[in-house]
């Protein structure tokens, strides 16, 4: 059948929903709903903006509610998420929201295609660094649709899996937004004050042509291996691993046995997420930046993270698809360097929530594993 047998055509979002309208949004007031765009799933409430706001340019938001179901068109492009009567949300235009048409009620249950035909979607997608589907390539689609009373029998087999994914990702929420938080402490001693973190910090530039396509081209040759890190949201950042080797006649930028930062350059800019102790590679969606090996000072990355969170989003754009400026970071922040214990004082709490936060993960990706062998059965 084809997708507009079933669903009524895909409504985007809003254009021009930017950081700094939703920021302003405030001054409306009311009622604050949620907002997602091109994520892998729209659960995590990291953002919300009045029902009363407006875009960039002045127009009001679209307010989404209803039976129905999300879809990521870029970024994490193919991905959905199933959304019951009582959820009014916002979305920018890098996803829309779809229903399923009133004569095909029983032919269709939304949450089944949301879970079980998410991977087809996503195989639609072009890779060319950032990854997109188009409803027109949806609305040509056939998808092979098993009888609904098939589809019951399975939603009910799995739903205990779905109400436990579904408590998971309440307690993820609270997590993003302790972990969104900058931490502070009154700070006894310092080993320097107003130092220019071009003295300390340094970045790593992304490789242009480092696609997907180009990874899995890659992937088959010896060597030491790199994690490839990208600049799409923080659940999907990894792409794969290859060695060293040459992108488009240049040599691969590297990142080896260290911790750092990385920087998100273009989408969501200036989000930045700690990077564990290993070895690395980026594509040109994002920076990592590491701590200089000849400094005098000791210093913690993930301590740099939390304490220059507010700093890495100020030299961002306010645009749909931000940049973040490098250049002027470096030119013009400057850090003052408590001794080397205060710093890890501050952090202590932050590990044990990342702690709770891997274990979370873990659990989620086996319940996605689990739910993606049920279907394989049917």
């Amino acid at each position: 059948m084809k997708f507009l047998d079933l669903f009524t055509p895909i409504e985007k979002g809003n254009y021009a929903l930017t950081d700094e309208a939703i920021y302003k949004s405030i001054k409306y007031g009311k009622e604050f709903i949620p907002i997602w765009g091109g994520s892998k799933q729209h659960t995590a409430q990291d953002r919300m903006v009045s029902i009363e706001g407006r875009t960039k340019k002045g127009e009001l938001i679209k307010k989404f509610q209803g039976e129905g179901i999300i879809i990521s068109l870029d970024g994490s492009s193919g991905c959905m998420t199933y959304k019951d009567n009582n959820e009014k949300f916002a979305l920018n235009h890098h996803a829309g929201f779809f229903k399923v048409k009133q004569e095909a009620e029983n032919i269709i249950h939304p949450m089944y295609f949301a879970i079980f035909y998410q991977n087809q979607l996503e195989e639609l997608s072009v890779s060319d660094g950032s990854k997109t589907v188009t409803p027109k390539q949806i609305y040509k689609t056939d998808f092979d649709i098993p009888e609904y009373e098939e589809q019951e029998k399975i939603l009910n087999a799995t739903m205990p899996l779905f109400t436990l994914q579904k408590k998971l990702n309440v307690v993820m929420n609270t997590i993003n937004k302790i972990k969104s938080m900058t931490l502070s402490q009154s700070y006894l001693n310092y080993q320097e004050k107003d130092v220019p973190v071009a003295d300390v910090l340094e970045p790593i530039s992304g490789n242009r042509g480092l696609t997907e396509q180009e990874i899995y081209n890659k992937s088959i040759l010896h060597g030491k291996r790199f994690t490839v890190l990208s600049g799409s949201t923080k659940e999907e950042t990894k792409l794969g691993e290859i060695p060293l080797c040459e992108i488009n006649g240049n040599k691969l930028n590297v990142f080896e046995d260290q911790e750092g930062i990385l920087i998100i350059r273009k989408g969501k800019a200036g989000n930045a997420y700690h990077v564990p102790h290993g070895n690395y590679t980026v594509n040109e969606d994002a920076y990592i930046i590491t701590i200089k090996k000849d400094i005098s000072f000791k210093i913690n990355a993930k301590w740099v993270l939390n304490t220059l969170r507010n700093d890495f989003f100020e030299y961002s754009s306010n645009a749909d698809n931000g940049t973040w400026n490098k250049t002027k970071f470096f030119e013009e922040v400057r850090l003052d360097i408590p001794e080397i214990d205060e710093q890890l004082s501050i952090i202590t709490n932050y590990d044990k929530v990342e702690k709770i936060e891997s274990k979370i993960t873990h659990l989620l990706a086996q319940i996605n594993k689990l739910l993606s062998k049920h279907i394989i059965s049917v």
